[in-house]
């Protein structure tokens, strides 16, 4: 063997034996595969379609699917945007890096778009959205009796070697109102050092909750934001309910919504099939607006009572007369909903479903914006198209 070849043959073994470390060391921290890890290190995978990097628990598509009916128009209207500008509606979308768009006023399609190749059958993960959908399986518990009460503690479902003890008397209500105290911080960003991220990136997410034992504050004390709370409600509806969360999903809301395609919710991974409760239903932009209709039509679907027709009406409830976001029951409540008393899910990279009763408007926003970016300024445009669509310029 030559010099050269001895070299080259080194040096192969040095990266094998590299490559063979990280990988020992990815397991041991329950992390995705290195591709994986590299693909979002790298956003090589646009965000919104990140859900084919998982594994995930299938949902299937209703089996008396209600497509909606469709009487598309323009939106020819301008919308409130930076420093007092407004922008048209195709300016908007651009800015935000919008793929689908879809109106819907009075059970009706009104305007729908798509971008960047997309189409009305393709599917988008939904990030945050997901919590409103798991606090809609909570209101479909209590209904079915399946949950006594939300003032109920968790450790009458989850064990210690599930949680922390200091977390057992944690109820369900606190939970669903990100009042729980938990500590597990939720600094987004692409640093596997962020206790959020490596949640999202944990293949196994029952190990990563029996690891938490801290609290930042006493439950029930005030309201902070928490992907973790969501996830420990949805541990609380397994065991609750006896199904997974995405069996749950598909016969509590999936079959009464008349859901038109295959979804899936994302898991930790194949071998513990732990749904991602707290980011990860992917499904189209026509689904997606089934909740919506759903809070519009008191918790009625299909024939169904879903979810009780004060569940549904205690988002619009909430007057918000600040400048910021307020937060009630897995629904973001925008400034300045006194006459309105809309409400949306928000997913980070600018993922909405917005739900305005005084119009009986639903949009649907799905895109690959900045994290946490023009939030409140997109729910505002959103308003104006809800009264434009319903005649109330």
């Amino acid at each position: 063997m030559t010099r050269k070849s001895r070299l080259l043959a080194g040096a192969v073994v040095a990266l094998l034996l590299l490559l063979g470390g990280a990988e020992i060391a990815r397991r041991a921290a329950d992390l995705p595969s290195l591709p994986v890890l590299a693909d979002l290190q790298l956003d090589l995978t646009p965000r919104s379609q990140t859900y084919k990097l998982y594994d995930a628990n299938p949902i299937r598509r209703s089996r008396h699917p209600a497509p909606l009916p469709t009487a598309l128009r323009p939106l020819d209207l301008a919308l409130p945007w930076k420093e007092g500008g407004t922008l048209d509606v195709a300016a908007f979308l651009k800015a935000t890096h919008t793929h689908a768009f879809l109106v819907v006023q009075d059970g009706t399609i009104v305007f729908e778009r798509y971008i960047g190749g997309y189409d009305a059958a393709s599917r988008f993960a939904s990030f945050s959205v997901a919590k409103s959908f798991v606090a809609t399986l909570t209101g479909a518990a209590l209904a079915e009796g399946k949950l006594a009460s939300l003032q109920e503690p968790i450790g009458n479902y989850l064990s210690g070697e599930e949680i922390a003890p200091a977390y057992g008397n944690i109820t369900v209500d606190q939970l669903l109102n990100m009042r729980s105290g938990i500590d597990v911080d939720e600094r987004y960003g692409g640093s596997l050092t962020s206790p959020v991220v490596r949640m999202y990136v944990s293949t196994d997410l029952g190990k990563f909750l029996a690891g938490l034992n801290g609290l930042r504050f006493a439950p029930g004390s005030r309201f902070e934001y928490r992907s973790v709370d969501t996830l420990v409600l949805s541990r609380v509806l397994a065991r609750a309910t006896g199904q997974s969360l995405s069996s749950y999903a598909q016969q509590t809301l999936w079959e009464p919504l008349g859901m038109e395609q295959d979804a899936s919710w994302s898991t930790d991974s194949q071998a513990h099939g732990v749904e991602k409760a707290f980011c990860c239903i992917n499904t189209t932009a026509r689904d997606f607006a089934k909740l919506g209709l759903l809070y519009l039509n008191a918790g009625r679907a299909g024939g169904k009572q879903v979810v009780s027709a004060a569940w549904t009406d205690e988002p619009r409830q909430i007057v918000n007369r600040g400048h910021a976001l307020d937060y009630r029951d897995g629904w973001w409540i925008p400034p300045g909903n006194e006459a309105d008393r809309d409400f949306s899910a928000i997913g980070v990279f600018g993922q909405y479903l917005y739900v305005n009763p005084a119009t009986r408007t639903v949009i649907v926003k799905l895109s690959d914006h900045g994290v946490e970016q023009d939030e409140v300024l997109t729910l505002l445009a959103m308003r104006r198209i809800a009264h434009f669509v319903a005649g109330k310029n």
